[in-house]
């Protein structure tokens, strides 16, 4: 039987991920969008994108998903959180920004 992560062992693995210099890639929403259309943003990528150095490459994957139909990832320019961090931004204004670039890219690419 595989071990699952709790939450808190998942935060810590993705955070120990990201100050050795390896990609982490998550979705926002906390699970892919069955219709395409997307969901609310939860504060878990604020929080990495806070607690870490690393870089946030927004990402939208464009049309529904369906098994063997072919899809659409886009991937946008790195965001810069300098700001927010030094403003001390809470993980839910990062995670709303990130989100906002993500509704662009799907917008200018669909």
């Amino acid at each position: 039987v595989k071990r699952g992560f709790n939450d808190r062992e998942a935060l810590r693995t993705g955070l120990k991920l990201l100050k050795d210099g390896h990609v982490f890639g998550l979705f926002p929403e906390g699970t892919r969008s069955k219709t395409g259309e997307l969901g609310k943003g939860l504060s878990g990528a604020g929080f990495f994108a806070l607690r870490s150095t690393a870089a946030v490459v927004p990402c939208a994957i464009i049309g529904p998903y369906r098994s063997f139909r072919k899809l659409k990832v886009v991937y946008g320019q790195p965001i810069d959180l300098e700001e927010m961090r030094k403003e001390k931004a809470s993980a839910e204004q990062v995670t709303e920004l990130i989100m906002s670039k993500i509704e662009k890219l799907k917008k200018e690419h669909q």
